[in-house]
């Protein structure tokens, strides 16, 4: 399976651009034929004013820049450093003023599901300051083995270090005790959590990142990728400023509920295959407390 997903790789990266164009765009009928309903469902609820024109418009672009991460994953690492520096830029937000990340002291960010995110693990790499700092982030380990072998070895390419949500909590936590950088998922489905709303439906949400940035006093970011075109992107930020745990939760979602709204490119740019809804009516969830 690894030696399939080394030509593969080889050919993404090697052929011209617009092989992996197809491949996204096969792919991403595949997805939309296996997650139509939700995604539909999702944009429908969460956008009553339009109409479902609309609704397929957005869902299957959506689709098209969910297979583009996953080819990224892939490719990334057989592609040279020069083509990653093209592909890849940093907005001066990163690098001064109140959004930075350059100041000492632990950092929390805020990571939304937007399609480009796997394009910021290389993120180290691209700004010598930043590189010497440690960052550490949570993630979903693979079901497949040796996909999961690959794709992580990809994310940490550059130096990012990634850590299980099964076992990792504690050093994510140690990394900003050190005044290092933690990047966390802040938009995904989850059963724990707490119950807000987010474009008009209760989810269930997360407040790690604001608990860790509450207990450690660091500073907290929302970190993105903004696309710029196919496999191209820019690195972004956005300060956040309450300090509390649950005033970060709910500043974070509410950037991100504004940021979905501002267009149909930043709508559609957000993974709406993934159901963030999915658990917001269990009534074990407890609603988030003020």
């Amino acid at each position: 399976m690894r030696f399939l997903i080394a030509i593969y790789a080889w050919l993404l990266a090697t052929l011209p651009e617009a092989f992996a164009r197809l491949n996204a765009w096969g792919l991403s009928w595949v997805l939309w034929g296996l997650r139509r309903q939700t995604i539909t469902r999702n944009l429908a609820a969460s956008f009553p004013d339009k109409d479902a024109a609309w609704v397929r418009r957005i869902g299957r672009l959506s689709c098209r820049r969910t297979a583009e991460m996953g080819l990224y994953a892939i490719a990334s690492p057989r592609l040279n450093e020069t083509e990653v520096r093209d592909r890849i830029q940093l907005h001066p937000e990163l690098l001064a003023g109140p959004a930075n990340l350059r100041e000492a002291g632990g950092y929390v960010l805020f990571v939304p599901h937007f399609s480009l995110m796997e394009m910021m693990t290389a993120v180290k790499f691209l700004d010598a300051d930043l590189g010497r700092r440690d960052w550490v982030t949570l993630y979903r380990p693979l079901d497949l083995a040796a996909a999961e072998v690959w794709v992580k070895a990809s994310r940490e390419r550059f130096g990012m270090r990634l850590v299980s949500r099964r076992e990792g909590f504690g050093q994510t936590m140690q990394a900003v005790r050190n005044g290092e950088i933690a990047a966390i998922l802040f938009d995904q489905s989850t059963h724990l959590g707490s119950r807000m709303d987010f474009l008009g439906r209760p989810v269930a949400t997360t407040d790690l990142p604001g608990i860790i940035a509450q207990r450690f006093k660091a500073s907290a970011r929302v970190f993105w990728a903004e696309r710029t075109g196919f496999w191209r992107c820019r690195l972004r930020t956005h300060p956040l400023t309450s300090t509390d745990s649950v005033g970060l939760t709910l500043e974070s979602n509410a950037w991100l509920e504004a940021r979905l709204r501002s267009g149909d490119e930043a709508c559609a740019d957000w993974l709406w295959a993934h159901d963030r809804w999915k658990h917001g009516e269990n009534p074990s969830i407890k609603p988030l407390q003020v």
